[in-house]
């Protein structure tokens, strides 16, 4: 009786799969059959910059205000009986290992990609990203403030909109249009010190009001993308193939690989993509390394606690974040230019130095600043942190041209969560630093090994993949 409950059960979960992967054969067909018109791919450049420059927004919005929600909730505020800096930090920080923890089921999200087509993700992650600013905005406590950032922290680790544009540039152009769109996107952060300037009116105390406008333009934007963007033509295209397979002939063919025990590894899912990452050498040194050079990153993120703890007041500090959008639109142009001339390595390798030696001028800077302009410390920061996205967005480049169409979201998915592993790392030795060291010591200590260690391992240890074509890579 038993038994047959469970076939009774499964029977209905296939016959609801069937139907599901009819509809979506049909759907795929329809969309295939309409094709693309002229100048599709320019239209579509121009929705994904319109959610990059979102995304840019929203990536860096609360740490270009850390200090101002930091003094307001714990050393104005008292709360948990905090009343130094350092000690706010670190509890906020403590906090959002929470987010950390979210941030564990993205890669089970990325993976929906992979079976539910790259543009449904992308109009959800845009919906998400509004609603966090949204929400942060109308916060009045500081756990509203947390559940605002938790949800931007989730979506924000998506970035759909770079794979939809990897898959549809051409192979020999990807880096260059990959490069232009990450510049122009680069672009979304001057609104902040902007914002800092007008909005806030460099009021530490008027901090939410930078998040609304960006908020509503975000819920605007997934309006644009639901009418202008097409599904990605590598994945119709591969799903289409997959899909015309007779469906009892892919139930079999599962079945078969369970009974002798092998790995799925080319089949869509975070636990396959694992598997897959790990039974290939090449892809597996690869996340290693960024995992390496991903403990950094909370190191890397504290440049406004750098310069709020060195007494620069709220104008010069905004005064510094403005150099940012403008030096990083440039290196990141420039860097898909060289990126398909001299390859993703050496981009990786150039950028990475610069990144650590700009580091250390703009914590001299900072720390020195009545001797600088703010604008010049600011031009440090742009180097350090521009250069430190580069190098690990070449990373995610390397590794998407490792892997087939049908499983390459679900490995950007599965490489976010084994990267955690370094992040978490990073999170400790940081916090618990700071306790004890100035801030800036403490980054610089974590942060330069972790990047020129990974660089190294790179240069030495991974393959280029300058103009690999993703339609020809096989599992």
């Amino acid at each position: 009786m038993e038994n047959e409950v469970i076939n009774s059960k499964e029977q209905r979960k296939l016959e609801k799969r069937r139907l599901f992967e009819e509809r979506q054969y049909i759907r795929l067909q329809a969309i295939k059959s309409k094709g693309r018109y002229a100048g599709y791919l320019a239209v579509l450049i121009g929705v994904i910059l319109l959610v990059d420059l979102l995304d840019n927004f929203v990536t860096s919005v609360n740490s270009n205000v850390t200090s101002c929600y930091i003094n307001e909730f714990f050393v104005n505020g008292h709360l948990f009986g905090i009343e130094k800096y350092e000690d706010g930090l670190a509890l906020n920080s403590t906090f959002n290992l929470i987010g950390y923890v979210l941030g564990l089921l993205v890669p089970f999200y990325k993976a929906l990609g992979d079976k539910y087509g790259r543009k449904p993700l992308f109009i959800i992650s845009t919906i998400g990203m509004a609603t966090g600013l949204i929400t942060v905005f109308f916060s009045k406590t500081y756990f509203g403030f947390l559940i605002g950032s938790f949800i931007i922290s989730f979506f924000i680790s998506h970035d759909i909109q770079i794979l939809y544009i990897l898959e549809e540039a051409p192979s020999a152009k990807r880096a260059t249009i990959y490069s232009l769109l990450k510049g122009l996107g680069a672009l979304g952060t001057f609104f902040i010190p902007l914002l800092r300037a007008t909005v806030m009116k460099n009021d530490p105390t008027l901090w939410r009001n930078i998040y609304l406008l960006p908020g509503i333009c975000g819920l605007a934007f997934a309006v644009i993308v639901f009418f202008l963007a097409k599904e990605s033509k590598v994945f119709v295209d591969d799903r289409i193939k997959y899909l015309e397979i007779p469906f009892e002939q892919r139930i079999e063919e599962e079945k078969r690989q369970k009974e002798e025990k092998k790995a799925n590894a080319n089949k869509s899912g975070i636990f396959n993509a694992i598997k897959y990452i790990f039974q290939h050498k090449e892809l597996r040194t690869l996340i290693i390394i960024k995992t390496i050079f991903d403990a950094a990153i909370i190191a890397m993120t504290y440049y406004e606690s750098i310069m709020a703890t060195a007494n620069m007041t709220t104008e010069d500090i905004t005064k510094a974040l403005f150099p940012y959008p403008l030096i990083y639109c440039i290196s990141v142009i420039l860097s898909g230019f060289l990126a398909d001339k001299i390859g993703r390595k050496k981009i990786i390798v150039i950028f990475g130095f610069i990144c650590v030696i700009s580091f250390g001028l703009f914590v001299y800077g900072a720390n020195n600043h009545s001797d600088f302009n703010p604008y010049l410390i600011g031009g440090f920061y742009g180097l350090y942190i521009g250069g430190y996205w580069i190098g690990r967005d070449y990373m995610e480049i390397i590794s998407t041209e490792m892997v087939p169409t049908d499983i390459r979201a679900s490995i950007i998915g599965a490489e976010g969560l084994l990267v955690y592993i370094g992040m978490a790392v990073g999170f400790a030795f940081v916090n618990v630093g700071i306790l004890f060291m100035p801030i800036w010591l403490t980054c610089i200590i974590f942060a330069v090994p972790c990047v020129v260690i990974a660089v190294i391992l790179l240069l030495f240890k991974v393959k280029e993949t300058k103009g690999i074509d993703y339609e020809s890579i096989q599992g």
